[in-house]
C-alpha cells in the first residue's frame, strides 16, 4: 500500500468520527485537525517537529480508535544487560564469573626510577 493511499484511508476513518477530536490529549487533537485540515505527515511532523513515524503512529491511534478499536501502545524493552543504573560501574557488579574489569587502576605511590644512559 502506498503512503498516500494509506493516507487517504487514516483520514477517511478519522472523518466517520467527527466527536473523535474533542475526546483526544490536546498534542494529539491538534494533529488529527491539520491531518483533517489536508495537511501531510511531513508538513505536520515539521510544524510540531517529531518524527514522521509520531505522526503515523498518533493518526493510526486516532483511525483505530473511530473504528472503536483500541489504539496500539508501543512497548519499548532494554536488552539482556542493559545498563539500568547509570553509575561509576553503570550498573554492574560482581557478576559471579569474577570482575567485570570496572576497578579504577591502583595507584602508583613513587613513579618508577628512570633509567640512566651513559654520559648522564
Amino acid at each position: 500500500m502506498s503512503e498516500s493511499s494509506r493516507w487517504e484511508r487514516i483520514v477517511q476513518q478519522i472523518r466517520r468520527r467527527p466527536g473523535l477530536v474533542e475526546t483526544l490529549p490536546a498534542g494529539e487533537a491538534s494533529i488529527v485537525r491539520d491531518a483533517l485540515a489536508g495537511r501531510d505527515v511531513h508538513e505536520i511532523a515539521t510544524r510540531r517537529q517529531m518524527s514522521e513515524e509520531a505522526v503515523w503512529e498518533i493518526l493510526g491511534n486516532a483511525a483505530r480508535l473511530a473504528a472503536g478499536d483500541a489504539p496500539s501502545q508501543r512497548v519499548e524493552v532494554g536488552g539482556l544487560g542493559s545498563d539500568t543504573d547509570p553509575g561509576v560501574t553503570g550498573g554492574y557488579g560482581e557478576t559471579g564469573f569474577g570482575s567485570p574489569g570496572l576497578e579504577p587502576p591502583e595507584p602508583i605511590p613513587e613513579e618508577p626510577e628512570e633509567e640512566r644512559g651513559e654520559g648522564g
